[in-house]
């Protein structure tokens, strides 16, 4: 029976080492490798997902670069309105502005007068220029579509606060305009460059 008996332990012995082994292959060296091979496929999934979002950011920015001509034409536009104060204000480009639209009406756009510029209440990054504008014209027509281009077309960002129109049909008509002409105190990067 002794050789029985020892047959039976090295029986149990081999299987509960069999069972032993087992158990630890499984948990020592193959389940490491389904836990690294879960995370590998829970970042290809993060990754594609990141991967898309960048795709649909990249359209948007491919679609928004095909407008940047419009872009840069709404700067400029936005540059010559609110043009940065420098130390003439871009005072003298905006009289000849003046003169070549008084000369497009046929009107005599002359009497300028301008007072230091003011800070605005509402918009700390911009100045007020209030200017005092005097107009001259044989018709009236001639000098309200002088204002009206002034106030609504020409580039220049200008606000009509009080006008003054005085004269008669025989001596000429005259146009008293106190205005503001506005500035920037931020400077903005030409288109060019």
């Amino acid at each position: 029976m002794t050789a029985r008996r020892i047959d039976q332990i090295w029986l149990f012995g081999g299987l509960a080492l069999t069972i032993l082994l087992a158990a630890g292959g499984w948990f020592l060296l193959i389940k490491p490798q389904y836990t690294n091979r879960d995370s590998v496929q829970a970042d290809t999934a993060d990754t594609q997902i990141q991967l898309i979002k960048e795709r649909k950011r990249l359209s948007e920015l491919t679609a928004q670069l095909k407008k940047v001509d419009t872009y840069k034409a709404t700067l400029v536009e936005a540059q010559q309105a609110l043009p940065y104060g420098e130390n003439t204000n871009k005072i003298p480009e905006f009289l000849k502005q003046l003169q070549t639209l008084g000369t497009k009406y046929g009107v005599d756009a002359s009497g300028y007068s301008a007072s230091a510029p003011v800070e605005s209440e509402t918009t700390p990054t911009v100045k007020r220029l209030p200017i005092t504008l005097n107009i001259e014209g044989e018709k009236v027509d001639e000098i309200l579509k002088f204002v009206k281009h002034l106030q609504s077309v020409q580039p220049r960002a200008v606000l009509i606060e009080n006008a003054k129109l005085s004269g008669n049909d025989k001596d000429g008509w005259e146009v008293n305009l106190t205005l503001s002409a506005f500035v920037t105190t931020t400077e903005t990067t030409p288109v060019d460059s």
